[in-house]
């Protein structure tokens, strides 16, 4: 369910800002891409760099393996997970 953020069940593989009944920020609306691997590691490196404008508080995460077993772990939890190769 959405809370602070959206629900991030299946976000890998869909479109930025799309949940219907989440108030996203402009820019996160307006963002157009949807969440591969790559852009996901982008963000979660420091969101408010990735996506200038966006609401989200989080700091982000410098770690890269930090990083791949939160993608990886979004990845799963979706009902029809992107493949790794």
């Amino acid at each position: 369910a959405n809370k602070i953020g959206p629900a991030l069940w299946g976000v890998i593989g869909r479109k930025a800002g799309s949940v219907s009944d989440y108030k996203y920020s402009k820019a996160m609306a307006a963002y157009g891409k949807s969440w591969s691997f790559k852009v996901m590691n982008g963000f979660l490196i420091k969101p408010k760099d990735w996506i200038k404008g966006t609401k989200m508080s989080f700091a982000g995460l410098k770690n890269e393996k930090e990083r791949a077993a939160v993608i990886l772990y979004m990845n799963e939890n979706s009902g029809a997970p992107l493949s790794l190769n």
